[in-house]
């Protein structure tokens, strides 16, 4: 036995109980559906399949090379070469192992190597030992386009002999689905652990019926990468002055999943979908107009399974409508804003995350109704510690900043956008007059300056303490001058 296989027998053999078993079995007898005995005795088999909740397989080029390159080491041996006495290692390879209702025989989930297996499956195929490559079924179509296009690579490469006999895989089996979410959440043996979004997926598709599965798994897949809304919607939930958390920095990768992990999986309750309603007062020349919206709320409680689901894909459309695209007549005042001082000013991606929150906070309370007047004093605020702070603004400062001014809770507590629009314009903030030539600062002050029509900053000058004064008035200038004030309704 080699020493990872060792190792890796070691660390799973204190994982044994009846729900869970482990097995030392090779690749062909897995993916020939051969029958495999237990640690307790009891038969593995099954049809293996991966469960809607998996990622789908991406494996790229890089992958299959990297696989390519060991396997190559170990079975390309010259004639005169003795062949190793141990086995290729594979690494260990975790099944769900269930019998659905009405079948005759049992599943084998795969919740934790599909990208292994999926490709040595690819690769016996290329090989012409067809019997190993039709054991895995993959329902998403993504996965198989991307098997198809390492199907077609695979074939155009010079590949080793392999005996799938010889390559060697530990198996857990778990016999209960919250044994294999955990396993799921905790593995790391593919080599690149999951991050949060991918969790959330397993864990709220598991709470949805199982006929409701692939339905609900494509949605999940069409949004693509959750991270920018998933960003937004911790900081809405955790920098609150009644409940204040701090979040870890992005330097962090494996706390910043535990608390996503925490806050959108673990705390979520039991229960039907529930979608808060807001009510939106708007002042229009006629009066005050009183709309009623049926919407989700950044903070409001959430249940486990459909509720997180559409909740998810609530502020992911959202974020994608207002922040991403440019494709809606009506923001365009609001994107020109965005893009020139958000963007493209060097303010710091970390206050523009904060300020990404705000946005999606505002429109979520208020609709697009005020957007504009309303970026334009979230930015001032926001932005202020650009003006404020004599070193660099770090991510730390964003954080420190919405804890010492809650700037989220004065969106999610005002009732209408006049009461906001007060707030913002009540706030200030202390000046740091030095402005140094060619720094980040200055290229800043000069943007601000030249989209509100300001008088510009002449390199080396100092920044005046009343510039913040000038800068409200600009505002209310531009505002006024511009015929969307209030950008379309929502």
């Amino acid at each position: 036995m080699t020493q990872p296989l060792k190792n890796e027998v070691q660390t799973l053999s204190g994982l044994v109980t009846p729900d869970i078993v482990v097995a030392s079995t090779s690749v062909a007898t897995l993916l020939g559906g051969e029958s495999i005995l237990g640690s307790d005795g009891s038969p593995i088999s099954g049809r293996l399949t991966v469960p809607e909740y998996q990622r789908p397989y991406r494996w790229q080029v890089k992958h299959l090379q990297r696989l390519l390159l060991d396997l190559t080491e170990y079975f390309s041996l010259s004639d005169d070469a003795i062949p190793p006495e141990h086995d290729f290692y594979l690494g260990s390879i975790i099944i769900h192992q269930s019998r659905p209702p009405r079948m005759r025989s049992d599943v084998l989930s795969i919740i934790d190597g599909q990208q292994r297996l999926i490709t040595l499956a690819l690769l016996a195929h290329v090989l012409k030992q067809r019997d190993l490559a039709k054991g895995i079924e993959l329902r998403s179509p993504e996965s198989q386009a991307r098997a198809l296009y390492n199907l077609r690579w695979l074939e155009q490469q010079q590949l080793p002999a392999v005996d799938f006999s010889r390559v060697n895989i530990t198996l857990v089996v778990t016999r209960s689905e919250d044994d294999a979410y955990r396993f799921f959440e905790t593995q790391n043996t593919g080599g690149v652990r999951l991050d949060g979004p991918a969790i959330l997926k397993a864990h709220h598709l598991r709470g949805v019926p199982q006929q409701e599965q692939d339905k609900q798994a494509r949605r999940w897949e069409a949004w693509g990468a959750l991270d920018g809304t998933v960003d937004a919607l911790m900081k809405a939930r955790h920098w609150q002055r009644l409940k204040w958390r701090s979040l870890s920095s992005h330097r962090q990768p494996l706390q910043t999943r535990e608390e996503i992990v925490a806050e959108l999986a673990e705390r979520t309750g039991q229960g039907r979908d529930v979608a808060y309603r807001t009510a939106r007062v708007h002042h229009i020349e006629q009066g005050q107009h009183l709309q009623v919206d049926s919407g989700y709320a950044m903070r409001q409680p959430l249940n486990t399974g459909a509720n997180a689901i559409h909740y998810f894909d609530y502020f992911h459309v959202l974020r994608r409508t207002v922040l991403v695209r440019r494709d809606d007549p009506g923001l365009v005042p609001f994107h020109q804003l965005y893009d020139d001082l958000v963007v493209q000013a060097n303010g710091s991606e970390f206050l523009r995350k904060l300020f990404d929150c705000a946005v999606l906070l505002y429109v979520s309370q208020f609709g697009r109704y005020g957007l504009l007047e309303a970026a334009c004093w979230l930015f001032r605020a926001i932005f202020s510690p650009r003006l404020s702070n004599e070193k660099a603004v770090r991510e730390s400062t964003a954080q420190s900043f919405a804890e010492h001014n809650p700037v989220l809770d004065w969106i999610a507590h005002s009732y209408t956008h006049a009461e906001l629009i007060e707030t913002l314009q009540g706030f200030s903030y202390q000046i740091a007059e030095r402005l140094d030539a060619n720094s980040v600062k200055y290229r800043f002050v000069r943007t601000v300056q030249a989209y509100f029509s300001m008088n510009l900053s002449a390199p080396g000058e100092p920044l005046q303490s009343d510039f913040d004064t000038a800068l409200k008035q600009a505002i209310c200038r531009k505002l006024q001058k511009s015929s969307f004030k209030h950008v379309g309704e929502q």
